[in-house]
């Protein structure tokens, strides 16, 4: 399968799916970074269309042990994004703008957590219409509406 193209979105590149290691993000998973990208576009939007940063995205297994990541993490999977707040909004607004838009019951969000400095958001395999919901170590599921 040939890699992802330079720009998977208007304002997300393959490079930002990347892992930090440098290993370009499966381009198999295309489908994946696909609805990645459509849920980032659509938190700039919300945002007033300003500048996102991607912290993480795609983690091989070898990068995210490195990092302390989760055995399990969406990361893994490239179905993960942690996302930093755009210039001026602080993490509390960033936080409020993507729980709105990940609890609709059309949005494919189905992980949401809320770290010190940035939000993570992933498209775990969920049947039911819920989303987990983290802050630190404690986490609780929400229905969508």
């Amino acid at each position: 399968m040939p890699p992802l193209p330079a720009w998977v979105s208007l304002h997300l590149t393959a490079k930002e799916l990347a892992c930090k290691d440098g290993t370009p993000y499966p381009g198999v998973w295309i489908d994946r970074a696909v609805v990645l990208a459509a849920i980032f576009e659509e938190i700039r939007g919300a945002c007033g269309d300003l500048p996102i940063r991607v912290g993480s995205a795609y983690r091989t297994e070898a990068h995210n042990a490195r990092v302390g990541g989760a055995k399990h993490s969406q990361h893994l999977l490239g179905k993960a994004l942690d996302l930093y707040p755009p210039p001026g909004m602080g993490l509390a607004d960033f936080y409020k703008t993507i729980r709105r838009i990940a609890l609709r019951p059309d949005c494919p969000v189905h992980g949401l957590g809320r770290y010190p400095t940035f939000v993570h958001v992933d498209i775990r395999d969920r049947a039911d219409r819920r989303v987990t919901v983290w802050s630190g170590t404690r986490a609780w599921a929400e229905l969508k509406e």
